[in-house]
């Protein structure tokens, strides 16, 4: 199958863990539900879409865990400040007066991901035809949506990497790299290396519920050792797609 390559990154980023509450704790990396809103916005969907239009899509994100740090975020809630005098109508009363209403706002805490850069490998076995667009305005740099790396205010960079023929690789023990699908593998010992368990979430419906599912991530972004049978050679890399 083909497969697209590209990088993703951004000067910030924010994924909201689904467990958070008053502190808006971020994922480390993008979850597949993330990959595939990217997605959608380069392409053009809806943000209800993505349960249907692009159910079927494979996934894999590399790149080291970005440095965290806590940004306070003020939420303003005031109501539409008045005009300056001089861009107002003209108006039959002299004597009118500008009422000012006291601002209402939210102080939030969000724990914020400090220049986020990933690798992004996405193929579409199932839509060829979505698949090859999807390639088209990557490569050629355009979108229906701007790119931002989870927040709309946190502008990103989508920079092509090329699109590559992927053949599936025998089971047995491979190098990967990337965030892995723990379910149907197995992990190797490699005491020099960082390899954390996480929750992600990979699936969303229609009506915005996420099921999450476990995956193995090296922190600094490098290769690890597991026995799988759902590996790829994606050029020079070799992939666990989710």
């Amino acid at each position: 199958m083909d497969v697209l390559s590209f990088r993703w990154r951004a000067k910030y980023g924010h994924f909201l863990r689904a467990e958070a509450i008053s502190n808006a704790l971020t994922y480390p990396v993008p979850p597949r539900t993330a990959v595939l809103g990217l997605l959608g916005a380069v392409v053009g969907l809806p943000k209800d879409a993505l349960a249907s239009e692009l159910a079927s899509v494979l996934v894999s994100v590399a790149g080291p865990v970005p440095v965290r740090f806590w940004h306070r975020v003020k939420l303003r809630k005031d109501p539409p400040a008045a005009l300056p005098r001089e861009l107002r109508l003209p108006s039959r009363s002299a004597k009118t007066k500008t009422k000012t209403a006291a601002e209402k706002a939210t102080l939030l805490r969000q724990e914020w991901l400090l220049g986020p850069d990933f690798v992004v490998r996405v193929a579409m076995p199932e839509d060829p035809g979505r698949f090859a667009e999807l390639a088209a305005r990557v490569e050629a740099r355009r979108w229906h949506f701007t790119p931002c790396m989870g927040l709309s205010e946190m502008l990103a960079d989508v920079e092509p990497l090329g699109v590559a023929s992927a053949r599936p690789l025998p089971p047995g023990r491979v190098r990967v790299e990337g965030c892995c699908l723990a379910s149907g593998l197995t992990l190797r010992a490699e005491p020099e290396l960082g390899v954390q368990l996480l929750r992600l979430p990979r699936r969303v419906s229609a009506d915005r519920i996420f099921v999450h599912d476990s995956y193995y991530l090296e922190h600094r972004g490098r290769s690890f050792t597991v026995e799988t049978d759902a590996a790829w050679r994606v050029g020079e890399h070799a992939v666990v797609f989710s």
